[in-house]
């Protein structure tokens, strides 16, 4: 299970680092303020010295790195102990989001964050691909541990 979690990671992480880049460097984000894409939808060049939220901005960039770096090493761990594909790819999507986020923190001392939905007045706030990863990885962890055993029962017996 180690390789479908460790290439979810890669994946996770190419993507991400695919993602700033062209948003940094090719399309010049930082440049050019907000750009509504949709009526719902813009993208804005945001950079967080926080976590989730910027919650916990002002902590230090080098105490998150190293909680990030320590969260990253529990959940190889685990991921090593996976006993199914969607537990290892789950893992394995927060683990290449986790290391994206600490990747912009070393190199540009905070995470770089860009997309932001909002209705009317309501702003969401801005995040990242790496933080979609994390979400949607996060999200099939709650569901691998309410039918992740019960399907893959099912896919063998089948």
């Amino acid at each position: 299970m180690l390789g479908y979690g460790g290439l979810a990671a890669l994946l996770a992480f190419i993507i991400d680092r695919l993602s700033k880049w062209w948003f940094i460097d090719i399309f010049e984000l930082p440049n050019k303020g907000v750009v509504e894409i949709l009526p719902i939808f813009d993208v804005v060049m945001v950079w967080n010295r926080g976590v989730s939220f910027g919650f916990l901005d002002g902590f230090g960039r080098w105490p998150l790195i190293t909680l990030n770096l320590v969260i990253v090493c529990v959940l190889v761990i685990w991921l090593i102990k996976a006993e199914n594909k969607l537990l290892a790819c789950s893992l394995g999507l927060v683990i290449g989001g986790a290391i994206g986020n600490i990747y912009d923190r070393l190199v540009f001392e905070a995470v770089a964050d860009f997309f932001q939905f909002h209705w009317e007045n309501w702003y969401f706030a801005v995040f990242n691909v790496a933080d979609s990863f994390i979400f949607i990885g996060a999200v099939l962890l709650v569901f691998n541990s309410s039918f992740g055993s019960k399907a893959e029962k099912q896919t063998e017996e089948d």
